[in-house]
C-alpha cells in the first residue's frame, strides 16, 4: 500500500536524479572547451513500481546511466585523414628547407657561384696571358667549390635533422601507446561493475588522434571496452600489453640513417602514412633525389672541365686536371692549380695568345650537356630548383586540402558529439523546474508527516 515513507522515498529518488542530470549539465558545460570532449547525457529509467490491491503504483524514476555521445564513423575517419595531413606537413616543411637553401635569397648562391665562375673563365679568355685573370679564375673556382659544399653541408643538415625528428616521434609513439594500454586497464576495471568510462574513453580516443596524426593506426574495440590497435597490420597493444617501436641505426661512414622496426625485432615495420611516413618519404625520395641531382651538376662541371683542362698546354706543362673530387661535397680546385696559377691553360698548343681553352671552358655555360640531354649546365641546375618548386607547391596544397578535410569531419562530429551551450541551458532551466518541483512535493510529504504526528494518541 502507498504510504508517506513511501512518498518521501519516491521524492528522494526524483531529487537525486534530477542532481545527477543537472551534474552532467553542469560537467559538459565545463568541458565544452575540452578536445576531444564528448557531450554526457543522463538516461533515467522508470522505478520499480508498486504492486496493491487496488493497482500498479509507480515509484518514481531512477537514473540508468550516464550515456556518450559517439560517432564511431566520423572517428575512423578523423585518425585517417589526421594521419595524412600529418605526412604532408612534414614533407611540406622539408621541402620548404629546400627551397630556402637553394633559393639563394642574398644572392650567394650556387647559381650565382656558377655564372661567377664561366665568366671569370670569359674574361681569361680575354686576356689569356694575364696572371691576374688566373688568380681570378682559381677565386671564383674555389667560390664555386664552396658553393656546392655549402649547399650539400645544408642538405646532409636537413637530412640528420629528419632523422633526428624520426627517432624523436618513435619515441612520442612509444609514449602514446603506454598511455592508452593503461588506460585499456583503466576502463576494463571500471565498466566489469556496469558503468561507462566516459571520460576516460574521450581521453583514449585522443591520444588515439595524436597517434594517429604520427603514425598510421587501425583500432579495433572487444566487447570489454578495451582496443586493440594496430600499425602496418602488426598489433601492438592488446589489452594492457603494449609492443613499442625502436629506431633501427642503419648509418655509414657517409651517411646518418635511421629506420623503425618493433622492440625485439629489427626487420623493419610498414608505415604508411602520418607523420613518420612524411619524415621517411622526404629524406629517402625527395632529400635523396635532390641531394643525388646536386652532386650531378658537380659530377658534370668537374668531368667537362678537367677533360678540356688536361688537354691543354702551359709552359710549366701540360695534362692537368682542373678539379679534384667526384661530387659536391668533395669537389675542389686542384692542389697543383692552387699552388701554382701557372698551370691554368687557356691554349691547347701553348701559343702565345690563344685563348680556344678558355673559351672552350666559357663555352661549357651555353653548350649542351650531351646528345641526349640538351640542357646547359645553368639549365640543369635551374630544373633542380623548378622541381623543388613544384614539389613543395604540390605539398602545401596537399596540407590545405587535409586541412580543409578533417575540419570538415570535426564539424561533423562535433553535431553529433559535441556540447551545444544553447541546449544544455534548455535543459538546465527544465530540471531546474523539474527539481524545484520535487522539492515542493517534499515539502507537501513533510506537512503531512507532520499532521499526523500532530494527531491526538489513538487516532492513528
Amino acid at each position: 500500500m502507498a504510504t508517506l515513507f513511501g512518498l518521501l522515498q519516491l521524492n528522494k529518488r526524483s531529487l537525486f536524479s534530477t542532481q545527477y542530470a543537472l551534474q552532467t549539465i553542469n560537467h559538459n558545460i565545463a568541458n565544452m572547451n575540452e578536445p576531444g570532449y564528448s557531450r554526457q547525457d543522463i538516461i533515467f529509467r522508470t522505478a520499480y513500481p508498486t504492486i496493491t490491491a487496488h493497482g500498479v503504483l509507480g515509484n518514481g524514476v531512477g537514473v540508468a546511466t550516464v550515456k556518450r555521445a559517439t560517432a564511431d564513423f566520423y572517428t575512423r575517419q578523423l585518425r585517417r585523414e589526421t594521419s595524412n595531413l600529418g605526412g604532408w606537413e612534414m614533407v611540406s616543411a622539408s621541402l620548404s628547407e629546400v627551397e630556402s637553401i637553394l633559393g639563394e635569397p642574398n644572392g650567394n648562391g650556387l647559381s650565382d657561384a656558377l655564372n661567377a665562375f664561366f665568366e671569370a673563365w670569359n674574361d681569361l679568355a680575354g686576356d689569356p696571358e694575364s696572371g691576374a685573370m688566373r688568380v681570378a679564375v682559381i677565386e671564383a673556382s674555389n667560390r664555386l667549390c664552396q658553393a656546392f659544399h655549402s649547399v650539400d653541408h645544408a642538405l646532409t643538415q636537413v637530412v640528420d635533422n629528419l632523422n633526428d625528428q624520426i627517432a624523436s616521434d618513435v619515441e612520442r609513439v612509444n609514449n602514446l601507446l603506454k598511455r592508452i594500454s593503461d588506460l585499456n586497464g583503466q576502463i576494463v576495471s571500471i565498466e566489469s561493475k556496469d558503468v561507462r568510462a566516459n571520460d576516460m574513453r574521450d581521453e583514449r580516443d585522443q591520444l588515439l588522434l595524436e597517434l594517429s596524426k604520427l603514425i598510421n593506426v587501425e583500432v579495433k574495440e572487444d566487447q570489454y571496452g578495451s582496443v586493440d590497435v594496430y600499425i602496418g597490420g602488426t598489433n601492438v597493444i592488446h589489452r594492457t600489453e603494449a609492443r613499442y617501436l625502436k629506431v633501427l641505426d642503419l648509418s655509414t661512414q657517409t651517411e646518418k640513417r635511421f629506420s623503425i622496426s618493433l622492440e625485439n625485432d629489427n626487420s623493419e615495420i610498414s608505415i604508411e602514412s602520418g607523420e613518420i611516413a612524411g619524415l621517411l618519404e622526404a629524406r629517402d625520395t625527395y632529400m635523396k633525389d635532390v641531394r643525388e641531382s646536386i652532386d650531378n651538376v658537380a659530377s658534370i662541371i668537374i668531368q667537362k672541365v678537367n677533360e678540356l683542362h688536361r688537354r691543354g698546354w702551359t709552359p710549366r706543362g701540360s695534362g692537368f686536371d682542373f678539379f679534384e673530387g667526384s661530387d659536391a661535397e668533395t669537389i675542389s680546385v686542384s692542389f697543383a692549380i692552387q699552388s701554382d696559377p701557372d698551370l691554368v691553360a687557356t691554349s691547347y698548343d701553348g701559343t702565345i695568345g690563344d685563348n680556344t681553352l678558355a673559351n672552350d671552358i666559357a663555352a661549357l655555360a651555353e653548350t649542351a650537356i650531351s646528345e641526349d640531354d640538351v640542357r646547359t649546365i645553368n639549365e640543369l641546375y635551374n630544373s633542380i630548383i623548378a622541381s623543388v618548386g613544384t614539389y613543395s607547391r604540390t605539398a602545401k596544397d596537399m596540407v590545405s586540402n587535409q586541412e580543409l578535410i578533417c575540419e570538415n569531419i570535426e564539424t561533423k562530429k562535433d553535431s553529433i558529439v559535441g556540447v551545444n551551450l544553447d541546449e544544455e541551458l534548455v535543459k538546465l532551466t527544465q530540471y531546474q523546474q523539474s527539481y524545484e518541483a520535487a522539492a515542493r512535493v517534499m515539502k507537501v510529504v513533510e506537512s503531512l508527516v507532520q499532521t499526523i504526528v500532530d494527531l491526538p494518541v489513538g487516532m492513528y
